[in-house]
Parts: C-alpha cells; structure tokens; sequence
C-alpha cells in the first residue's frame, strides 16, 4: 500500500491505494474499501452523466526528513502550529518540561488515526495552548518551546 494525502474540496485525507494488478486497485479511507478498475476510471465503461465533480488535487505523502538537533531560538520561543485539522486526544508532556527533537508532546486525533505531535526543537516548553477534546484546524498554534 502507498500512501497519498488527497484534498478534495479544500479538506485533507490520507488514502491508501494498492495495485492489486491487472488494472485494479484498491483504495481505503476513513476505515472503508473500494476496489477500482482503471478502465472504468478511463471511460471505457460509460457511467451515467452525475452532478459536477468537486475539485480534486493529489499529492504524495512526503518522505520524512531527518530532524537535526537543534536548540531553540532566544527570545520568546518558537510556536509549533498543527500541521492538518483534527481533535487533541491528550497532553504528553506540561508546561516546564524539558524536550528533545521528537520527543511527542500531544497527541492528535485526525481521521480517526492518533497521531503524535512531536517537538522539531530542543527546549524548554514554554507553553501548551490547546486542551484535551478541542478541536483545531491546520495552522493553529499548539504549543511553544524556548
């Protein structure tokens, strides 16, 4: 299976998509699976004329990149902001402890998938400014390091 984040009308997904050969594929999201054949995808099995298709990009899962060690910048601290939308599950680390690069400070649940939100910094945490149950969106600030 390989990996894809799909946004489809604005809002990001994780799919898996495998070629099961012969044209066919299989495809899960959200805990649900389609099997696909490329030649209906290709017209040669004519659908029905359907409403207006919304508005698709796909981009493949990026590899991760190797963190470095690295120190915190002086001053105020660097804010970490949520990569994608979802509903913090819980804190893993408090206010004044100390993390290193990758150390996972909160958990997120997106998709119905926990994900860990690590540190990209070495530091101090300097503030935690999400809850448990809180619903956030991609952009927003969760905590920062000093």
């Amino acid at each position: 299976m390989t990996k894809y984040n799909v946004r489809i009308n604005g809002k990001n997904y994780e799919v898996d998509v495998a070629d099961l050969g012969g044209g066919n594929l299989e495809i899960k999201l959200g805990g649900k699976t389609v099997n696909l054949s490329i030649e209906e995808v290709l017209g040669v099995k004519k659908a029905a004329p359907s409403a207006p298709k919304p508005k698709v990009e796909v981009y493949s899962a990026p590899e991760p990149a190797p963190q470095p060690q690295a120190t915190a910048s002086k001053g105020k601290g660097e804010v970490i902001k949520a990569v994608m939308a979802g509903t913090v599950l819980s804190h893993k680390k408090k206010v004044g402890d100390s993390v290193s690069v990758g150390d996972v400070v909160l958990i997120l649940e997106a998709m119905k998938m926990e994900n860990e939100i690590s540190s990209p910094i070495a530091g101090k945490i300097l503030e935690i400014r999400v809850n448990p149950g809180q619903s956030i969106n991609s952009g927003d600030a969760l905590f920062v390091i000093g």
